[in-house]
């Protein structure tokens, strides 16, 4: 072989080897300062619920920016929060978990529909889900079902409504209502969760409905994996009530809720601003005093316990076989058991505040659980990593239910024995827009200026692959030397 072309080999093999450096460091730079990991640093105090994120030891935190995504891809109105900062600590008894979220147009006032179903009174935005379907979707009412009614536009018609998208036809239950607006748009009242799943089965849901006047309320999850194995995924199965449900023709494999990780376990807790925020200005459910109400609570069977300055989270438990609520009462889920879990419901503490444009939410929960709790909630100790996920729906711009922003995987969780040591840097929110209510203008110019904090440190093995690539780059640039130096 000449010189020539032994030349021209090497140089090529050189050109790969430096574009391959360059793209091992670039590629490894995290672009949204996501975090496998959420360390919980050991500190002195307690929390101050009352006002989230203000005791001193959280200003020593670094914030760790997590990135969402959508629940349902296709869905316009899922996956609007595109990232979550997020802190932990712990006191020796307690652990606490700090969020923070930027929501431009919070969900003021809108009820929980759960927690208004035990309420008569109840009135107003969150009551009830209202569907809008894909644009493009027609219907006809089939008069030959003489034992079928449909209402349209508040009218009530004999025969069986039947959606058509694109050729696919959806026959829907008996008594299905629907709006037509002007422009076209289909709006379908009342869905159940059956009818939800069939709808995003055949290409037709397209997101919850809402308006200045109806919304849902804002919502906040942490997930806990409970099983022995390692999660690969954290998403929930679409489908009916309960496992084999048949409704209205159709059977359902799975039940909504229902955990899609196959011999999995998850504890989860839910912060629900339209009933768990202790706010009697803008929670509707706490305005009511519904959760100093024995004689309603009784009839549920739960013993309400004073939550003082604070609210509460909402603890769940999902299977392969359905979602529960960890309490006896079954407020928005079947209970988990009949007994032997008094004040479960408000085991978990929480607080929380809107300030300039974004939601802070403070979980506080004691490390250990009662026997009776502990099938459903996790103990948490040192030395043990946990798997956890997070989901954020922001109500006013129609997240509820499974439409939401989620955390794509597990990531793990582990209680440090050192305080923090990170240095962190100050940097302003961006800008905040309103565009509907004006409370939501008049509570924005109440507050003071929040800052964000947000950890400066690049992660060590991003460092050490970056300085991989540059080195096999130094190394390149040698052989090239020696070569043409020949």
């Amino acid at each position: 072989m000449s010189v020539k072309i032994r030349s021209k080999i090497t140089l090529s093999l050189i050109i790969v080897a430096v574009l391959l450096s360059i793209i091992l460091a670039m590629s490894n730079i995290p672009m949204a300062q996501t975090s496998p990991q959420i360390p919980v640093y050991k500190v002195v105090g307690s929390a101050d619920l009352s006002n989230p994120g203000s005791a001193s030891y959280w200003s020593q935190i670094p914030w760790i920016n997590i990135s969402l995504t959508a629940n349902i891809p296709m869905a316009p109105t899922s996956g609007l929060t595109h990232y979550l900062l997020v802190k932990a600590a712990w006191n020796g008894t307690w652990i606490f978990i700090l969020e923070k979220w930027y929501a431009p147009e919070p969900a003021f006032g809108a009820w929980s529909a759960a927690a208004g179903a035990i309420y008569p009174p109840a009135s107003g935005p969150g009551l009830f889900r209202i569907i809008e379907l894909t644009p493009g979707t027609t219907y006809t009412v089939e008069s030959n079902y003489t034992n079928y009614v449909s209402i349209i536009n508040g009218k009530m018609i004999k025969g069986r409504l039947v959606l058509n998208y694109s050729g696919i036809l959806l026959p829907t239950p008996n008594g299905t209502q629907i709006t037509v607006l002007s422009n076209g748009t289909i709006l379908l009242w009342h869905s159940l969760r059956p009818m939800e799943d069939l709808l995003y089965t055949y290409g037709m849901f397209y997101g919850y409905y809402t308006n200045s006047t109806w919304y849902y309320p804002d919502r906040a999850a942490i997930m806990w994996y409970l099983a022995n194995n390692v999660p690969t995924k954290d998403g929930m199965n679409l489908g009916g009530k309960y496992p084999g449900q048949v409704f209205d023709g159709f059977t359902f494999k799975d039940a909504g809720g229902s955990l899609a990780q196959q011999g999995g376990a998850a504890n989860i807790w839910m912060w629900v601003s339209g009933a768990t925020w202790n706010n009697a200005t803008y929670d509707p459910a706490f305005k009511a005093n519904i959760w100093e109400n024995l004689t309603l609570l009784n009839s549920t069977g739960i013993p309400y316990t004073d939550p003082g300055d604070h609210g509460f989270a909402v603890p769940l438990y999902t299977n392969n076989t359905n979602m529960y609520e960890v309490d006896t009462g079954g407020i928005w889920y079947t209970p988990v058991r009949s007994s032997g879990l008094n004040g479960s419901l408000f085991f978990i503490w929480t607080g929380a505040k809107y300030q300039d444009g974004y939601w802070c939410v403070e979980f506080a929960r004691p490390l250990a659980v009662p026997p009776d709790y502990e099938p459903f909630m996790p103990n948490i100790t040192v030395g043990k990593i946990y798997y956890v996920a997070f989901a954020v729906w922001q109500g006013r711009l129609g997240e509820t239910l499974f439409d939401k922003s989620i955390t794509s995987n597990f990531l793990t969780l582990e209680l440090l024995t050192t305080a923090p040591t990170t240095t962190t840097t100050t940097i302003s929110p961006p800008p905040v827009t309103t565009t509907t209510s004006s409370v939501v203008t008049s509570t924005l110019t109440s507050v003071s200026t929040v800052t964000s904090t947000i950890s400066s440190a690049v992660p060590s093995t991003t460092i050490y692959i970056t300085v991989v690539g540059v080195v096999i780059a130094l190394i390149a640039l040698i052989v090239l030397y020696v070569v043409f130096r020949r």
